[in-house]
């Protein structure tokens, strides 16, 4: 499965935030973005990414823009938003698009970004990201 089909309408972020935790989670962060089960999706490749973390006008919310590195060019992938899941412990956005239905999982540790792509519902973890904030 393309990371870009994360990127589409239907998005449900909802739950608490920390305000620590947001201002940590904002800037711009560099990384790579490896499928983890191709039988679950056989059509995902390896990226290289760049996500644009900024704050969404709501509040407790990120605007996420992520964007794959392509021939050295940036190809926008598009925007998620992003909640604060306490239960989690992890940035979450939740998407539904005509082809897939999952959940992204975020947590950032100082300067280090990590997280999965999970399809629902079974669950399966199709995609982790590893990024550094620049």
């Amino acid at each position: 499965m393309a990371f870009a089909l994360a990127f589409a309408t239907g998005l449900r972020a909802s739950f608490g935030t920390e305000p620590a935790a947001l201002d940590n989670f904002m800037g711009t962060w560099r990384g790579s973005s490896t499928c983890t089960d191709l039988v679950a999706a056989p059509a995902c490749r390896d990226e290289v990414v760049v996500y644009g973390v900024r704050p969404s006008g709501k509040v407790g919310v990120a605007t996420l823009k992520a964007d794959k590195i392509v021939d050295k060019e940036r190809v926008p992938m598009g925007d998620l938003e992003f909640a604060y899941d306490k239960g989690e412990g992890c940035w979450r956005s939740e998407f539904e698009t005509p082809r897939a239905h999952g959940v992204w999982c975020l947590v950032v540790k100082g300067k280090q970004m990590t997280g999965t792509l999970r399809l629902l519902p079974a669950g399966s973890t199709v995609r982790k990201v590893q990024l550094r904030h620049e």
